[in-house]
């Protein structure tokens, strides 16, 4: 087979962001230009390639740090998710050749642990699942697993009709009480994230509003875009889209303000921007997931919610291997 694995340094930039982008599952958030907007992943960048001959057959993003006097190899510990990011050359003998040749460089490093959170199965572009059983035949254990929640779009009206019916009554009222539109004002949607965040669950978001905004400008602004609901230019709600690449578009970001609760912004926003993804021929809305405690708790309501727009959940695990 002749694959071999190659550790990234810069001099493999554009050769990794070409290849992602060609890929069967690749998205930007697999990309240098998101891995490298965070500074911590200067530190404990640990990624590879994965060649045959003098082409890029696959990668895998990965951070390499010490927990609790273990080494820990993490695919990808600053992101949503990282894992095998694969091309049309990979079946199964390569993933099982490609998955043996990280336990050798990572055995190579002490490394006590891998962890590899695999990317969402409705971004790839065909199906691809060799990584994940190549990592079972080499003794990779579930340390969670976690549904999320995506529509399948297509034409709108077909869309819409499979809503559930007090979805459409809540569409119908925000649709009635709120203006709806795509906005570039981030930092008055922070402030509303921030305050429903706090609210809600004592948390701050992931990333602060200038760490944000160095994102866009790292990746940019054709991969993120902002869906609000306004009451008299008031930011009632939003969604940060991610469009992680021609497949699919992801819901980041979900919050609205409390106070509005009752006029349903979430539920006009949402369709809003399920109309827009259809226009765009996109296949599928991912609205993240409803669990949490790595997949063993479930928000029931969050999960009727999200399935209210005809919603089907997709499995994803986080794959765990001791060394």
């Amino acid at each position: 087979m002749d694959i071999s694995i190659v550790a990234y340094n810069n001099l493999f930039r554009q050769k990794w962001d070409d290849f992602v982008l060609k890929s069967i599952n690749g998205t930007f958030l697999h990309s240098r230009s998101f891995f490298d907007h965070n500074p911590r992943n200067f530190e404990d960048d640990n990624s590879y390639l994965f060649v045959k001959g003098n082409s890029v057959v696959a990668v895998i993003p990965c951070n390499l740090y010490i927990k609790n006097n273990r080494k820990i190899l993490y695919s990808s510990r600053r992101a949503t998710y990282g894992g095998f990011v694969v091309g049309d050359e990979i079946g199964t003998q390569e993933a099982v050749e490609m998955v043996k040749l990280l336990k050798v460089e990572a055995a190579i490093l002490g490394v006590h642990e891998i962890i590899i959170r695999n990317p969402f199965r409705v971004f790839s572009s065909n199906l691809c699942d060799e990584t994940d059983y190549a990592m079972w035949y080499h003794g990779f254990q579930i340390l969670s697993r976690e549904l999320e929640t995506a529509i399948k779009l297509g034409d709108y009206a077909e869309v819409s009709n499979a809503f559930s019916s007090s979805t459409k009554r809540n569409i119908k009222r925000g649709r009635q009480n709120l203006l709806l539109k795509e906005s570039n004002d981030y930092e008055a949607y922070w402030e509303v994230l921030t305050k429903n965040l706090f609210e809600r669950h004592a948390l701050l978001p992931t990333h602060s509003y200038s760490e944000f905004i160095q994102l866009i400008k790292s990746v940019g602004s054709e991969k993120i875009k902002l869906f609000v609901a306004c009451v008299d230019d008031k930011i009632v709600a939003g969604i940060i889209l991610f469009i992680p690449n021609q497949n699919a578009v992801h819901a980041q970001y979900i919050c609205s303000d409390s106070e509005f609760q009752e006029l349903r912004p979430l539920n006009a926003v949402i369709d809003e921007i399920i109309k827009w993804a259809c226009s765009q021929k996109y296949q599928y809305l991912n609205l993240g997931t409803s669990n949490f405690d790595a997949g063993r708790g479930i928000n029931e309501g969050l999960f009727r919610f999200k399935e209210g727009f005809g919603g089907r959940n997709v499995l994803r695990e986080t794959m765990h291997l001791q060394l």
